[in-house]
């Protein structure tokens, strides 16, 4: 007796297509990125590859151009604020700390200390009796904090006004300088943002050229213009 072997589908037959995982033709950094177009724009400038349509060799090398100033802006102005930085979160611990012998102070002479606590600036946050968390807020609570040291004559104890009004003038100017240094570092970082997304664009646009235009030999030549992925 014969035995049929029952036909495979055409689905079941067909083999199994492998997806391809492509590797990133662009840095994901904008350091690497600026590198990238740096070398891509004198590449371009000195080939017989003409421009594209919509940007010509003189704009890509400007634009490169750039977005190098802006990474550097950014990154300027982002290390001119740590320094503010740490130094604001390290008088915040000085303030912390002399906050609880102020609270003392009035522990000891008032029956609800809680009560005068406005008068200091100190505010209810949570379950806790502290200064305002935000800093402008806290420069303002700082300035009620030395008048009722004054007011409750706390003012010639250890953690009195000569505690304070060194912390408190200090942090004043570098709240000020904190909050015009992250505008500027916020508009630089915009600008840099801005020049980023406008040179991917332009450096995908660039690969695709080469492609169209090197159809042979185009892996050589993208790496003759910086793309080169082991790099980055």
């Amino acid at each position: 007796m014969s035995i049929t072997v029952p036909e495979l589908s055409a689905a079941a037959a067909a083999p199994t297509k492998k997806s391809v995982k492509r590797a990133n033709q662009l840095p994901d950094t904008a350091l690497a990125l600026s590198a990238v177009a740096t070398t891509a724009a004198g590449a371009w400038t000195n080939a017989d590859l003409p421009g594209l349509l919509w940007l010509s060799k003189a704009e890509f090398s400007t634009a490169a151009g750039a977005f190098a100033t802006a990474c550097a802006a950014a990154d300027a102005a982002g290390d001119a604020r740590s320094p503010q930085s740490a130094r604001l979160r390290a008088l915040d611990k000085l303030l912390d700390k002399g906050l609880g012998f102020v609270k003392g102070y009035l522990h000891e002479d008032k029956d609800d200390e809680t009560a005068y606590y406005g008068d200091f600036g100190i505010e209810k946050l949570n379950k806790n009796y502290r200064l305002p968390k935000g800093r402008t807020e806290r420069v303002v609570a700082l300035g009620k904090l030395q008048a009722a040291l004054v007011k409750y004559k706390y003012d010639k104890k250890k953690y009195g006004t000569a505690y304070w009004a060194p912390l408190a003038t200090e942090y004043a100017a570098l709240v000020q300088q904190s909050t015009g240094t992250a505008g500027e570092r916020s508009g630089k970082v915009s600008d840099k943002v801005q020049g980023e997304q406008k040179l991917r664009k332009a450096l995908r646009a660039l690969i695709h050229h080469l492609k169209a235009n090197y159809p042979d030999t185009f892996e050589a030549k993208l790496r003759e213009f910086g793309f080169q992925k082991e790099s980055y």
